[in-house]
């Protein structure tokens, strides 16, 4: 579920050597090789499903983890659930407790039909999984306009320090994007996709103002507090088969970026939330529930009352891909040239001053991409005030 994703990879030539750490030890891979491999994939056009379709047996050296990813067998975490269907003040209560306790919970009896969010699921594992002739001409470098389709890197720590990160995720996206006003209706969105997505979207949207108010209600802020927000960004992943499903990740370690996330999934699984302890647990689907899982943004807004998951997406099978849709919410105004945020001033007192100082947008996309959701949280920079 990360909100930074795409930028189009540099093919800059330089003399320094990235290391690259897999399963089978420490190679070094020089910059020339690394970008001409790299500009040999995405330029085919077929992305992760090319590779699988190819007959491809080991992973390629552009998706290898640093560190092959291991997650606890021992916790047995049960994802908080919420009711819709409870009176206000009861959904409101466990919707606090999760937001400050795991910084996600799941939603049951939401009000999204079932056969919405199956179609969108659906519609966008055929798009993934038509011939490549069909697919490719939406293929992309990198994410352009308010419609793309591609296997976008994730951004990497620009600090100087040695690259070990994975150069591409196991993953195919359709990225679609709401705020861009030059293309309100998505004219470049798939065919076979439109009605279904744009259908979802809609569904989606009302829930996420339904979230907020719920959010807001449990900082005790009003209900109207956090509104309005929009669903502004929606990352349609297609995580493909994996011949060595331990060695790659559908999504490297990172927290979101906006006011909340929401997601549909099908029940393959992969989807892992760190849990204190350093402990990295399964978020196993659960047939019609709705995931939500809490970003920056409102960890700054809450003053730290609502915890930002840290989560990653690892790859659960070498036979059947896995199919999810993340929507972001963030505050309408987010894309607004003098759109700054900070903690909501009913939240700071005397005994809990502000934590973080106000920061526009632009300066959080900015740090995000410098680290390159790295560890520790991207928040760190902007706080005013020590933990202890």
């Amino acid at each position: 579920m990360d909100l930074a994703t795409a930028r189009r990879p540099s093919h800059r030539k330089c003399k320094r050597k990235r290391r690259y750490i897999g399963q089978q030890g420490t190679a070094s891979v020089g910059d020339d090789d690394a970008a001409m491999a790299m500009s040999r994939f995405l330029e085919s056009g077929g992305g992760v499903r090319a590779l699988v379709e190819s007959g491809v047996t080991t992973v390629p050296p552009l998706f290898v983890a640093p560190v092959a990813p291991v997650s606890s067998a021992a916790v047995n975490f049960v994802v908080p659930s919420v009711d819709l269907s409870l009176p206000r003040s009861d959904a409101v209560a466990l919707v606090r407790a999760a937001a400050r306790s795991s910084g996600i919970f799941q939603l049951t009896n939401h009000g999204v039909p079932a056969a919405t969010m199956d179609s969108a699921l659906s519609v966008v594992r055929a798009f993934n999984e038509q011939p490549l002739a069909a697919r490719s001409p939406f293929y992309s470098v990198s994410p352009v306009g308010a419609v793309s389709y591609g296997t976008h890197p994730i951004p990497r720590p620009t600090d100087g320090q040695p690259v070990t990160a994975p150069l591409l995720p196991w993953r195919d996206s359709l990225l679609l994007r709401f705020d861009k006003l030059r293309d309100p209706d998505l004219r470049n969105l798939p065919a076979a996709c439109r009605d279904s997505l744009l259908e979802y979207h809609r569904a989606l949207t009302r829930l996420g103002k339904e979230i907020a108010g719920l959010l807001s209600e449990g900082l005790g802020v009003g209900a109207e507090r956090l509104d309005p927000v929009e669903g502004f960004l929606m990352q349609c992943h297609y995580h493909p088969p994996c011949p060595e499903p331990e060695r790659v990740l559908g999504s490297r370690e990172h927290t979101d970026g906006g006011l909340f996330t929401v997601l549909s999934q099908d029940g393959v699984g992969g989807l892992q939330v760190r849990l204190d302890g350093d402990e990295w647990v399964d978020v196993a689907p659960v047939a019609g529930t709705i995931l939500v899982n809490i970003g920056d943004v409102l960890k700054v807004v809450s003053n730290d009352e609502c915890r930002s998951v840290e989560h990653r997406v690892v790859i659960k099978s070498a036979q059947e891909p896995r199919v999810s849709i993340a929507l972001f919410f963030n505050p309408a105004k987010h894309g607004e040239t003098d759109f700054v945020f900070g903690p909501l001033p009913e939240l700071v007192t005397e005994e809990k001053p502000a934590r973080y100082r106000s920061l526009s947008w632009q300066e959080m996309l900015d740090n995000r991409n410098a680290l390159g959701h790295a560890k520790p949280s991207t928040l760190d920079q902007f706080r005013v005030t020590s933990l202890n």
